[in-house]
């Protein structure tokens, strides 16, 4: 039996609340894996793939949305805005996104530039997920 909780939370609900064996996932300036007895730690989400390591071998993996992770004894606890299981990625909708964001234009303000590159964000990160299918 693993040592390690992982509480995921979004605005909706709780998507996954069990024992795993290693967690992996996106924070906003790179990537971090979390083990059974890592020191605690509170850190920012990026957008990408959430790769949960459950017993027995078998491993689960979702898109997420930012947010943000605390580890904190042996729960991992993940807040995020959005989570869709990494079947539900469509690589063609993905490429289609973010082909439509190169060819459409930014806004003026930096608001509009913010939210332009997070969603350039997304669909690459998307596109990343879905091509390992």
């Amino acid at each position: 039996m693993s040592d390690l909780q992982v509480v995921l939370v979004t605005p909706e609900k709780t998507l996954f609340d069990r024992p795993v064996e290693s967690v992996r996932l996106p924070l906003f300036d790179g990537s971090a894996g979390f083990y059974p007895g890592r020191s605690p730690l509170v850190g920012r989400l990026g957008v990408g793939e959430l790769q949960l390591r459950l017993e027995g071998g078998k491993s689960e993996s979702l898109f997420i949305d930012g947010g943000f992770v605390q580890v904190k004894g042996s729960v991992v606890s993940v807040l995020t805005n959005a989570a869709v299981a990494a079947e539900s990625v469509s690589l063609e909708t993905a490429k289609s996104d973010l082909a439509a964001l190169n060819a459409g234009r930014v806004g003026p303000e930096d608001a509009d530039y913010a939210a332009h590159l997070h969603r350039s964000a997304q669909a690459r990160a998307r596109i990343t997920l879905a091509s390992r299918k």
